[in-house]
């Protein structure tokens, strides 16, 4: 299993390079200001990188019930290409719901990125816990408690 560790300022251009890659990035300067940021790394290289606000009122605000109130959300996540199924996107993943957990949030909400891979984005989200908010549609918010995603 990877190594899940908080990203290091000489992580930042595999980190543009592993997003962009995976259609999620513009190709220019990574600056993870504002986010908190996870890498996975294996054998001294980094194969995963999740992106997350750890503090997070999403949906909360405009009224949505089905949105509770602080919680922690998912902004990005991607894995190399040549590491994909193998865990390394649910440690990331699992890595998040322990901080959200020691930080007291019962909830972990995210939208799947629209684009090539996206309904293998869904896949693997609905795999590991986090389900759809309304109706079907681009952009609408997935999530679930965070033990669902420890269990």
């Amino acid at each position: 299993m990877p190594l899940i560790r908080d990203i290091a300022h000489a992580d930042y251009s595999v980190v543009e390079e592993l997003l962009y890659s995976n259609h999620l990035g513009n190709g220019r300067f990574y600056d993870p200001e504002g986010l908190d940021v996870i890498v996975a790394e294996l054998h001294g290289t980094v194969i995963g990188v999740a992106e997350f606000q750890l503090h997070c009122g999403f949906g909360h605000d405009e009224g949505r019930e089905a949105h509770p109130g602080e919680q922690t959300f998912v902004l990005t996540m991607a894995v190399a290409d040549t590491d994909r199924r193998s865990g390394v996107g649910r440690a990331l993943l699992t890595e998040i719901a322990h901080r959200a957990q020691e930080a007291g949030h019962t909830f972990l909400g995210l939208v799947p990125q629209d684009g090539d891979n996206a309904a293998s984005r869904q896949e693997f989200f609905q795999a590991c816990g986090p389900t759809l908010y309304g109706p079907d549609r681009p952009g609408v918010a997935w999530g679930c408690p965070i033990s669902k995603i420890l269990d």
